[in-house]
């Protein structure tokens, strides 16, 4: 039976401490409970009030009965055959409450017997009735391992940091707008948000984690602190290359929350490549492949033998041959200088192509006399547009001159033998040299507007503005302590940020091909890679192309954060038997995490803490 994706219930923010704009009965206890709740949204299109209710006020009651044993720590998950809880308290008094169903598969159910026994027509008309009953509700087998609580709490979170970031906190918007106003940006944020999370995708570590740091990091660094002391004072940057960054050493000091660098790299557009971006030398329009087509099918079907196919085509020609090499007869003769078609009879003695059947040879032969009257066609229009400023175009001698000289005789299939109507240059010859960055190039300036909490207190956020300076897949983003931008000199930060994007690229140029002309050993290739994931800061470093998503990884990242005295979670497989590793470590006074993930077989626990010791020593 198929299986159906975990999907979302419903989701709800609520503030148990709110009252009611205006006076309701003290008996009308609904309505006291509704004023709590600020936005309500289900996956039914019309949820009753009661219903609404009832679940918000399941959830108040799991929180306040979890507080009477621990008044520190409330409820945060709650598991049932079916679905799972989550409740997160983001702020004082703000409660985010979201039920997700698990995935299921349908239950087959077997065939009852019949009962062979005689029975008065009331029983019979009872059972009728339920199994009309177990029809209409089909039962399920739930997967209790569908995602785990660590990855739904952290993505609820990034949903409320990214809102604070593009918003406000929920506590500065209702002290400074009202309750009204807050439910109105709820709304218009979290009813987008909620039902564009994916639940069937399965959920990686990394991005949980946080935003991944550049492989060159260590190299770039420099050069952004370099950058970052040019700049006046009151700009802190971040470079940003998708789907990596490279905080400087003035942004990770600021405490910035995760959520802008995530929200910054989600608004450069990913860069296309010239050939993908502009289309090859082959690419053609479809207008102009639907008119192509349709000529060769008439030329066929007019020349060709009836009796061979579809339009005078072979039947076996698309079988044995690519649709692309096709040569159509008289398709590419554009009504110049061709000579009259021979019969069928005298390309008899043509020698057909092995990988062709023999009777394609009847029609693929091509016209090489127009196919070259055509090419030099065109070239020579090429050329008398490059040379329209040396011909004027009121001169109508000369004008019939440059006509004289493209009617040339159909003796010369090559065009090049056509006298050119330019200077013939050598430097045209010479094979293209590759495209060098431009220092000096132009730079897309744009500006956005965040909200960031102020020193001291996560809750009272200020608007606070961001440039970003981008040159194709490359960017810098300046957070800016003034209000407006041009308290600084753009000249100045464009003329910096031109320079280092310069000098990184050439630094990325020159990895790429060093990394080239390693030869890896055959160990290496053959042997399993020990793949490694490193945390710190709210970002990540990792092995490359490394996607945890290891259902051992995340139980040992769950371990970490309920017990603060759990330092190592080692466990190991049975198929296939790979050692997983969660450790927390605070070398060099800085707290970071590290998993990792050793797919050797042979490798022993002692292996294990050896690699872990070394990537203790890896320094950010």
């Amino acid at each position: 039976m198929s299986r159906l994706h975990p999907a979302l219930l419903y989701l709800t923010i609520y503030n148990p401490t709110l009252h009611p704009s205006e006076e309701v009965s003290k008996d009308d206890e609904d309505a006291e409970e509704q004023a709590q709740i600020l936005f309500y949204s289900s996956q039914e299109r019309a949820t009753s009030r009661d219903k609404m209710l009832r679940q918000v006020g399941l959830a108040k009651a799991l929180v306040n009965f979890s507080e009477i044993f621990h008044p520190t720590d409330s409820c945060h998950n709650v598991h049932s055959q079916s679905r799972r809880m989550i409740m997160l308290n983001p702020e004082p008094d703000f409660w985010i409450h979201a039920a997700v169903e698990l995935a299921k598969t349908p239950r087959t159910l077997l065939p009852k017997p019949k009962d062979k026994g005689k029975g008065n027509g009331k029983g019979k008309g009872k059972g009728k009735e339920k199994e009309k009953a177990s029809t209409l509700q089909p039962s399920y087998d739930y997967h209790e391992g569908s995602f785990h609580d660590y990855a739904l709490r952290a993505h609820l979170l990034r949903g409320y940091e990214q809102f604070k970031l593009t918003h406000g906190s929920f506590t500065s918007i209702l002290n400074s707008f009202g309750q009204e106003a807050l439910e109105l940006q709820l709304e218009r944020f979290f009813t987008v948000w909620a039902w564009s999370w994916d639940l069937s995708k399965r959920f990686e570590l990394n991005d949980d984690l946080g935003l991944s740091l550049h492989p060159l990091y260590p190299s770039i660094l420099p050069l952004l602190d370099t950058f970052s002391s040019q700049l006046p004072a009151g700009l802190d940057a971040l470079f940003l290359s998708p789907p990596h960054v490279v905080p400087s050493t003035g942004y990770r000091q600021s405490n910035y929350p995760p959520a802008l660098s995530r929200h910054l790299l989600s608004l450069i557009p990913r860069h296309l490549p010239h050939h993908e971006a502009d289309g090859g030398p082959e690419a053609s329009s479809p207008t102009e492949k639907g008119a192509t087509a349709s000529t060769a099918a008439k030329e066929v079907g007019s020349s060709g033998n009836p009796s061979s196919g579809f339009l005078g085509m072979p039947s076996s020609l698309a079988m044995s041959m690519d649709v692309r090499n096709w040569s159509w007869p008289g398709a590419l003769t554009f009504g110049k200088g061709a000579e009259p078609k021979s019969p069928v009879t005298d390309r008899e003695g043509m020698k057909p192509n092995p990988s062709v059947a023999e009777s394609v040879s009847t029609v693929v032969e091509v016209d090489r006399d127009a196919l070259g009257d055509a090419i030099s066609s065109a070239d020579i229009h090429c050329l008398l547009e490059k040379a329209n400023d040396g011909l004027s175009v009121t001169d109508p001698d000369a004008a019939r001159e440059g006509c004289s000289e493209m009617d040339h005789s159909g003796d010369t299939p090559r065009p090049s033998r056509v006298p050119s109507p330019l200077p013939a240059d050598d430097s045209s010859t010479s094979p293209p040299e590759p495209e060098k960055p431009d220092r000096h190039r132009q730079l897309d300036f744009a500006c956005t507007f965040v909200f960031l909490p102020e020193s001291g207190d996560p809750l009272e956020t200020r608007r606070r503005q961001v440039i970003h300076l981008r040159c194709q897949s490359l960017a810098v983003a300046l957070i800016a302590d003034a209000d407006n931008v041009e308290d600084y000199d753009t000249h100045v930060i464009s003329e910096a940020t031109s320079q280092m994007l310069h000098d990184i690229e050439n630094l990325i140029a020159a990895e790429a091909t060093r990394a080239s002309e390693i030869l890896p050993s055959a160990t290496k290739i053959l042997q399993p890679k020990d793949n490694y994931l490193i945390s710190f800061d709210h970002f990540t470093a990792a092995s490359p192309d490394f996607v945890a998503k290891s259902d051992y990884l995340y139980n040992g990242k769950q371990l970490l954060e309920q017990g603060l005295h759990i330092t190592e979670v080692f466990s190991r497989g049975q198929q296939p038997q790979h050692w997983h590793v969660s450790k927390r470590d605070n070398t060099g006074g800085e707290e970071r995490e590290v998993f990792l993930e050793v797919a050797r077989k042979e490798t022993s626990l002692s292996d294990v803490d050896n690699i872990l010791q070394r990537l203790q020593s890896y320094s950010f």
